[in-house]
């Protein structure tokens, strides 16, 4: 009898935890919104790693699997993850999918043209292309979180008011956040500057600073010669001081825009390369792009 219990307690230790449902998140940002969700649950899976390009990443094995097995899936849309399209087609009705990019809930904006934006404002391009960098407005954020809270409720109801009580810590922390941001930006506020990849409007919108252009609107279509002339002459006649880059252009492009031009350059992350991912990581994305403008137009203040 006593052999037979501790066979059976041997046993029941061998049965792993419940970790929660199976969630894979596609984009560093939006998955530590979701972990904030799941603390104390389970642990969603970051799908794109940090040195991954979200415009022309390679599915691999071990990543199809994963979408495959996946209880929820969470990325932003083909506009920005046309990799995912095909393989999410393919997912057994089972699967949930939220697509960020066609959720009504959210504040989605028009993608801008490259070049010099007149009266400092994105004038679109053309068409109805949706910026996709909808993450860097708080609001946009709050959504996600909502919707994170509610699906995950409905596949795990057993751990409901945890996603609840876990969603409403994750909102305070974001109201805290946007207090934080405004106040570091706000001696520079209207201080114009550029970017080389036009990935930052909704913090723009959000925050109300004052990006007039874009060298590119993608990584993946580079500017030609005559908008880079036509660039590089406007910034010789303004007062923009700041250029802001990130790990996707090559610095060649940088140079021969400011060759000549009293500049500074800078950089501007989206989507925390270097942040190690979970429940914080959005923070401290957030707070080093509102940083590192803060510092870079602050030099254009001057003493």
């Amino acid at each position: 009898m006593i052999i037979h219990w501790l066979f059976l307690f041997t046993a029941l230790l061998a049965v792993p935890a419940f970790a929660g449902p199976k969630v894979v998140v596609t984009l560093k940002p939006v998955h530590s919104l979701v972990a904030g969700v799941m603390a104390g649950v389970g642990q969603p899976r970051l799908l794109l790693a940090a040195n991954g390009d979200a415009h022309n990443h390679a599915l691999r094995p071990s990543e199809a699997s994963a979408l495959a097995e996946a209880d929820l899936v969470i990325w932003i849309g083909p506009g920005l993850e046309g990799y995912l399209a095909k393989a999410l087609s393919n997912l057994t009705i089972d699967a949930r999918i939220i697509t960020l990019l066609r959720t009504p809930e959210l504040a989605l904006l028009a993608a801008r043209a490259g070049g010099v934006w007149k009266g400092h404002a994105g004038n679109g391009n053309g068409n109805d292309d949706i910026d996709p960098h909808l993450w860097l407005d708080t609001r946009n954020a709050k959504v996600i979180v909502g919707q994170a809270v509610a699906a995950l409720s409905r596949l795990d109801p057993e751990h409901s008011a945890a996603y609840r009580r876990n969603g409403n810590d994750v909102l305070v922390g974001l109201g805290e956040l946007e207090t934080e941001i405004h106040r570091l930006l706000a001696p520079v506020r209207g201080l114009p500057y550029l970017v080389l990849h036009d990935a930052y409007q909704y913090f723009e919108a959000r925050f109300r600073t004052r990006g007039i252009g874009a060298i590119a609107i993608a990584p993946d279509r580079k500017p030609g010669a005559r908008r880079l002339s036509a660039i590089r002459q406007s910034l010789r006649k303004g007062k923009t001081r700041c250029l802001f880059q990130d790990g996707d252009f090559n610095s060649n492009i940088v140079q021969a825009l400011i060759q000549g031009v009293d500049m500074r350059v800078a950089i501007l992350d989206p989507i925390g390369r270097t942040v190690p991912p979970g429940p914080n990581a959005y923070g401290v994305i957030l707070r080093q792009l509102a940083g590192n403008l803060e510092n870079c137009l602050s030099y254009a203040i001057g003493p």
